[in-house]
């Protein structure tokens, strides 16, 4: 089967079995987010912030992979394939977020880390492609300056950073399954999801300084992801502050919204080096 035919069906399949994954859930489940909407007051508001977001999302990922297809060579390791899966993964992961948001009021606490803990082990997906691409660069810089022996082959380097990428995967996911309860989910997560954004955020101000990834711009994809990283830190200290409703998950969607515009704009919008 010609390669571009292959990752389009694997794409496919891959797309279909987490709808029905996250249908079944929502099936589970449909009886509390029913009551959820009707008695909590703005669930409905919630509701319609996380749609526009999904949508957002999708219409990126289709855009980035629309625009990977087109080339006349395709490669997991493309920039386009590689926001293509972030945009898709992170619109599952705003999905099961609809599911945790509105399980919350009505479920045992139980029964809430475990649907917690499968959004958690989502975020590791979305941020997946990113890091792999963060180890790529960091093999490209060491080699650069000598720290480590040159590759010729790129496959060489796209096969130690994914084994790299699954080894850290697999350790996050151990680590947040066995997780107790929802405070330690929140302190591990927390700690995993700003080490990443920090070296992901670091990888693209580097391309900048030193001129890589003309394709895009890095500066402003760096920016993006300062926003998330920022977003993702001050987010957990408001909440203590102002309290988790209806209107603080909605300005915190929107502000969301805002930075994934602007990584996207900054991954269509080529750097003049």
């Amino acid at each position: 089967m010609e390669k571009r035919r292959k990752y389009l069906l694997i794409l496919i399949v891959g797309i279909c079995i987490g709808i029905v994954v996250v249908s079944l859930l929502y099936l589970i489940n449909m009886d509390i987010m029913e009551t959820t909407i009707t008695t909590i007051d703005g669930a409905f508001l919630v509701l319609i912030a996380l749609i526009i977001r999904i949508s957002i999302l999708a219409g990126m990922a289709l855009y980035l992979f629309i625009r990977w297809f087109s080339q006349e060579e395709i490669y997991t390791s493309d920039l386009p394939f590689l926001f293509g899966m972030f945009f898709l993964v992170l619109m599952f992961g705003k999905l099961l977020d609809i599911l945790t948001n509105f399980l919350y009021p009505s479920v045992s606490p139980e029964v809430y880390l475990t649907y917690l803990k499968i959004r958690q082990l989502s975020v590791i997906g979305t941020l997946a492609p990113m890091i792999f691409l963060s180890i790529m660069m960091i093999f490209t810089l060491l080699q650069v300056n000598g720290k480590i022996k040159k590759y010729n082959d790129s496959k060489e380097i796209n096969i130690i950073s994914l084994k790299i990428l699954v080894l850290i995967a697999i350790i996050e996911a151990i680590i947040i399954i066995i997780t107790p309860n929802t405070i330690f989910a929140g302190i591990n997560f927390a700690i995993f999801v700003v080490l990443s954004l920090l070296v992901i955020t670091w990888i693209f101000y580097f391309s900048y300084h030193n001129k890589r990834l003309s394709q895009v711009h890095p500066l402003i994809i760096a920016i993006g992801f300062t926003g998330y990283l920022f977003s993702n830190v001050l987010r957990p200290i408001a909440q203590n502050i102002i309290g988790e409703n209806a209107l603080f998950i909605v300005i915190t969607e929107i502000i969301d919204i805002i930075i994934g515009l602007v990584i996207f704009f900054g991954y269509v919008k080529k750097v003049k080096y």
